[in-house]
């Protein structure tokens, strides 16, 4: 998984998407598909999940005021969460790669 880099009020922060951050995720309810029925809800969780990897001192909250001043500063928050999305993607796709040849093993299946 990708880390991406921000300074916020002086502060640098690495943001990260983990198992850890999307179980989080969808704890709350989070959902890709239905990104567009809930966008301001689903777009602060995408948010504030990506500070729970490396900054355990960033509630939501807290992540959701670092995502004004960020804001503020003439940032764009979309591409943060655009990179959430991205990230969330990925694990999953990772996950239901069944294609794949690496690390390939025998199964032994018995049928009851």
């Amino acid at each position: 998984m990708r880390k991406l880099e921000l300074k916020i009020n002086d502060k640098d922060y690495q943001l990260q998407m983990t198992r850890d951050s999307i179980k989080w995720l969808e704890a709350n309810g989070f959902s890709v598909e239905d990104f567009n029925k809930k966008p301001i809800t689903y777009f602060d969780l995408l948010w504030a999940s990506l500070f729970m990897a490396n900054h355990k001192d960033v509630n939501p909250n807290l992540a959701l005021k670092l995502m004004d001043t960020y804001e503020k500063s003439g940032k764009k928050v979309a591409n943060i969460v655009k990179f959430a999305i991205e990230e969330y993607q990925a694990f999953m796709n990772a996950l239901s790669d069944t294609s794949s040849t690496e690390n390939d093993e025998e199964l032994k299946i018995i049928e009851i």
